[in-house]
């Protein structure tokens, strides 16, 4: 998605222009990647980051508020190595 750094999507009638910034990505799993993703309509912003984690066959995606996002990737990526 950060191929394209800005485009507007159109949510029921209302405008919702998007702007994405590729970030750096914690070293986890075999590959990663994240970005940040901001929400842009009626004079309001919402930001959002998305951190992505292939392990083996595993791929997990972590979406929320930056802060969270970053604070919990490492615990989520160790419970899909535990789980199944």
């Amino acid at each position: 998605m950060t191929g394209c750094p800005q485009y507007q999507v159109l949510v029921g009638g209302t405008k919702v222009d998007i702007t994405t910034q590729r970030m750096t990505a914690p070293r986890l799993g075999d590959e990663s990647w994240s970005q940040l993703l901001t929400f842009s309509s009626g004079g309001r912003d919402t930001v959002v980051k998305q951190t992505a984690v292939r392990d083996g066959s595993v791929l997990l995606i972590l979406s929320g508020a930056p802060g969270l996002v970053d604070s919990h990737i490492s615990a989520a990526v160790e419970k899909t190595r535990h789980s199944g």
